[in-house]
């Protein structure tokens, strides 16, 4: 006789691949709908239509103090399969960035993108940015970006000041890529300003 744990076990694995699969197609539909594949431009209603599913199982939409939208935020963040698996593997998106300013007591500047020291690392960090330039919540943005900026401040302790910009890339299209242009064009969305107090572990 099967015992109860191993049809336990069997449901988590379906219930885990299930969230995968959701978030694969949540994702993958984004990027083809914001036209950085090169899959053919579908209608808004298609798009629509696909999105459904996955956004009414995922729960991006309900409240933030959803209990529901909790308990699944937590254990995809544990799992990893919260963000940048579309195309059912890890994507490297280049659609948003973050740029630092640091400003040195001689008054030069310097510009320096947040940085990790491993290959895996990179990775979650490029999921967390793409996932920064997604997110609704202000406080939630703000605070991701002030973690990331005191991070940098860490390697830099003799900046003054720190200026983040945060933006959109456009890549190039496909047409371009073809005739060997491979320009990204990048358009600020948010600025922040932090003040030693950030290094110190305070506000900015």
């Amino acid at each position: 006789m099967i015992s109860f744990w191993y049809w336990a076990r069997i449901g988590w694995l379906f219930l885990h691949l299930l969230l995968v699969a959701l978030v694969c197609t949540y994702e993958t539909s984004w990027l083809v709908g914001k036209q950085l594949t090169i899959i053919p431009k579908v209608s808004a209603h298609f798009r629509n239509d696909v999105d459904k599913v996955p956004e009414t199982l995922t729960g991006p939409n309900l409240p933030p103090d959803n209990v529901f939208r909790q308990v699944l935020n937590t254990y995809t963040n544990i799992a990893g399969i919260e963000v940048g698996y579309g195309y059912f593997a890890p994507n490297i998106s280049e659609t948003h960035a973050l740029v630092f300013e640091l400003r040195y007591p001689d008054g030069h500047l310097e510009y320096e993108a947040p940085l990790v020291s491993s290959h895996d690392g990179q990775l979650r960090l490029t999921s967390l940015i793409e996932q920064i330039g997604r997110t609704q919540s202000d406080p939630w943005r703000n605070e991701l970006i002030r973690r990331l900026a005191r991070s940098t401040w860490q390697r830099q302790p003799q900046a003054l000041s720190i200026r983040g910009f945060f933006g959109a890339v456009t890549p190039p299209t496909l047409t371009a890529y073809k005739s060997g242009k491979n320009e990204h064009i990048f358009s600020c969305q948010y600025i922040y300003d932090f003040t030693l107090a950030l290094r110190k572990g305070g506000g900015r």
